[in-house]
């Protein structure tokens, strides 16, 4: 009777182990989607900064030769002043975007060869449910965790890019009410 309480003592436990790493194992797996989706989304904001630039580039150069042609109040070194500013602003802009879209060396789950020879040669730590669950959850809690450190280094470049575009936009109000004033 004594040996039969251990026993049931025991798969209770082992169960327990396997549902609580299960578990584990299934928020791991919606964690790591979820990095994966969010560098494929920042990627994507860092293309859409660059479609911005160029939009806002085009717009200005064609702003800056019809000024140049009709200069008439402004001088040539405040056009110069007024347009390199700007254009300053969007590069800066531009460059941290195109390097947030960079997809960065990262961690990365392991070849086939190596986990097959981990598993061989560490077989004893594979023979339960729970165990393996966890050998799982190691494995993609370092891939995700470089993951989420790549996203968040992108995160900032997005949004030191876009503080330099909005910084643009403002020394275009900026300089257009100067341009006015100065008529």
């Amino acid at each position: 009777m004594i040996l039969d309480f251990k026993v049931m003592q025991y798969m209770k436990e082992n169960k327990i182990q396997r549902d609580i790493t299960a578990h584990i194992k299934e928020l791991a797996l919606l964690k790591y989607e979820d990095e994966l989706r969010r560098e494929d989304s920042l990627i994507n904001q860092a293309s859409q900064m660059q479609t911005a630039f160029s939009f806002t580039s085009a717009a200005l150069f064609m702003v800056a030769a019809i000024a140049v042609e009709y200069r008439e109040p402004w001088s040539y070194a405040f056009l110069l002043i007024v347009f390199s500013t700007i254009t300053i602003a969007l590069v800066v802009s531009l460059v941290l975007a195109t390097l947030a879209q960079k997809r960065y060396e990262r961690q990365d789950f392991p070849h086939i060869e190596v986990l097959k020879e981990f598993v061989v040669e560490n077989y004893e730590d594979s023979l339960s449910e729970a165990q393996r669950n966890i050998q799982w959850i190691d494995m993609v809690g370092k891939v995700e965790k470089d993951l989420s450190r790549v996203n968040d280094n992108k995160v900032v470049l997005i949004r030191w890019s876009m503080r330099w575009f909005y910084i643009a936009l403002a020394l275009m109000l900026i300089w257009f009410l100067v341009a006015i004033v100065k008529m």
